[in-house]
């Protein structure tokens, strides 16, 4: 309690992620359930009228992610000729959207729903539902559909790598909660996960019946944890020659 307090007394309503949203509520925006804020105090909402914001529900916002609903440029313009010329516009983020880290999204811009913001990128245009964009500019890259399937294909390797990373560090094969991430390689039903397995299958509320439904239909890639470990030894023997194999301790 006293360490929240402090914080509040020194971030106020940049505290804590949910006071952040409370207050940005308060302004006026519109912002759904299951938003999270990673990093907020990093984070910059450049509004001159907060109920032009609008986020959907289940948004992961990563650490340096600016919001603008406006820009300034036109004071280039009056300084030259004068003119006053307004600049401002709304921010529509759909649900289920993830914004990667120092992403910058400019006034007038929408994002539709299932949507992968790289980290990085510069949004200047409006992002289509069920697509993952990057760059600056920002532009779809490719569909969450063929997105999909790219990451499925890297799980095997990707659990491999962790492995080796692992065992390099340690000289031990990793204990089973390392592959919180990957447990779907060689888990092949729920009753016997371990917490933090159960912990990952929890992640947004809003999704469990998905996610469970999912995994109960799913074809992992090893019959079982030992024998995803087995893959893994041997692969490591294989590339760097010699290993100490503690799983038969």
């Amino acid at each position: 309690m006293l360490k929240d307090l402090i914080k509040y007394l020194l971030f106020k309503e940049k505290s804590s992620s949910d006071r952040f949203i409370k207050y940005l509520r308060g302004k006026g925006a519109s912002i759904g359930s299951g938003v999270h804020f990673y990093d907020v105090r990093s984070c910059y909402f450049g509004l001159n009228y907060c109920f032009n914001l609008s986020i959907g529900d289940n948004v992961q916002i990563m650490h340096g992610v600016v919001i603008l609903d406006h820009g300034y440029e036109w004071s280039v313009v009056k300084g030259a000729y004068g003119d006053v010329q307004g600049n401002t516009g709304p921010v529509a983020i759909g649900s289920n959207v993830f914004i990667g880290a120092n992403a910058v999204i400019l006034k007038g811009v929408t994002i539709g729903d299932n949507v992968i913001i790289g980290a990085g990128s510069v949004v200047s245009k409006d992002i289509p539902s069920n697509s993952v964009a990057a760059g600056v500019p920002c532009r779809v890259i490719s569909t969450l559909d063929n997105y999909r399937s790219h990451r499925s294909k890297k799980q095997v390797d990707e659990a491999f790598a962790l492995f080796r990373s692992y065992y390099l560090s340690h000289s031990r094969v990793p204990p089973k909660e390392i592959f919180r991430e990957y447990f779907w390689t060689f888990e092949k039903t729920s009753k016997d996960l371990i917490d933090e397995y159960k912990d990952v299958m929890q992640l947004l509320p809003d999704s469990r019946k998905k996610t469970e439904a999912a995994f109960n239909s799913h074809v992992p890639s090893f019959d079982d944890y030992d024998s995803f470990i087995r893959y893994c030894l041997d692969k490591f023997q294989e590339e760097e020659g010699n290993y100490k194999d503690d799983t038969k301790n």
